[in-house]
């Protein structure tokens, strides 16, 4: 087990954490970058090789870090491995904690259990010091360099998030930049930017205390949602509420995308470049049944080892997943596992 990191004077350990909630078959929306319905165990285990790797990832680079996983359930066998245990050698919290902000039945086929970050926010402003740095990522993120530039975001900033370049008028899971704005100023905000910043939900770092002040906004603006009434009744997913919240709040949100990028590998739409290998956080949608799944195939080989070395940890990450560039076996081996997919052959 990895030794307890010592917190720095008058610093609590920050937290790195992530969700996922496993849908009911009734529950079930489409997840379109995993393939399929999130009611389905076959699209969870995608879910679940995610998390396993971005928990290695960011043990095997930050050996001291506070690591905790929410679900509504306990983790599961996947690939014959129980889950469980291996996380736990990875020294991660598990806490069951259950999805209260659904997204309501008919505001969309897709997303529709994203809006867990409140719940796992809730939990931890019950159980955390109020000056504890935290750091929500999505389950599809790998960590590969120290973390603490990222939390250092917090000390000059109420916020951090990750701004997507999104055009104006481009189409945001059924909103614009430019909708983003019209919700802001009927919610009160007065005057802004005719196109506000859109900041992606993979990332949402803040401080405990800092969240105990503002959650009132955040718990309004999905009540609108819910009720599909007032101000924020187009909000379906959490980029839409952190893109509305932040500019309403008014308060200091720092960019971290010097410290993450957004990087598409499929072969339509590859925006990985030179130097994106240099990054501490690698989001990755489009390797989720892929480049996750052969990260999650090598680590069980060998033993889900926290004693990687972190700088062949970001070589072979890298290498499955396509970072900065494809190899040719890696083209060869996602194409046809893409064409088995076609034809009814689940991988």
């Amino acid at each position: 087990m990895v030794g307890a990191e010592v917190a720095a004077p008058g610093r609590t350990r920050p937290i790195l954490a992530t969700g996922f909630v496993v849908d009911q078959p009734d529950e079930g929306t489409t997840f379109p970058s995993a393939g399929g319905n999130s009611g389905e165990p076959r699209v969870q285990a995608v879910y679940w090789r995610c998390l396993v790797a971005l928990f290695a990832s960011a043990r095997i680079t930050n050996p001291g870090q506070r690591l905790v996983l929410f679900s509504n359930v306990d983790p599961p066998k996947v690939d014959g491995i129980e889950l469980g245990p291996v996380l736990a050698g990875y020294g991660v919290e598990h806490r069951r904690v259950p999805l209260s902000a659904r997204l309501a039945r008919g505001r969309g086929a897709a997303w529709g259990n994203v809006l867990y970050f409140f719940d796992v926010l809730t939990n931890l402003a019950e159980t955390e010091a109020p000056d504890t740095p935290m750091a929500l990522v999505d389950s599809d993120v790998l960590v590969t360099g120290p973390l603490e530039p990222l939390f250092a975001l917090l000390d000059e900033a109420d916020y951090a998030g990750y701004v997507v370049d999104s055009r104006p008028g481009e189409d945001i899971n059924g909103l614009t930049r430019e909708d983003f704005a019209r919700i802001i100023a009927n919610g009160g905000g007065g005057t802004c930017s005719t196109a506000p910043l859109h900041y992606g939900g993979e990332l949402f770092a803040t401080k405990i205390g800092t969240w105990l002040r503002d959650r009132f906004l955040f718990a309004d603006l999905l009540a609108q949602a819910a009720e599909r009434t007032g101000a924020g009744a187009g909000i379906r997913t959490e980029e839409h509420v952190f893109s509305v919240a932040w500019p309403l709040l008014g308060v200091p949100v720092a960019t971290a995308n010097h410290l993450l990028k957004r990087i598409w590998t499929s072969p339509r739409h590859n925006t990985a470049r030179p130097g994106d290998e240099t990054l501490p956080l690698w989001h990755l949608p489009a390797e989720k049944r892929y480049g996750f799944s052969d990260l999650f195939r090598a680590l069980s080989l060998g033993g889900f080892t926290d004693k990687m070395d972190p700088g062949e940890l970001r070589s072979l990450a890298g290498r499955l997943c396509g970072v900065p560039r494809k190899q040719p076996g890696k083209i060869v081996r996602d194409g046809l596992r893409q064409v088995a997919a076609k034809v009814g052959l689940r991988t």
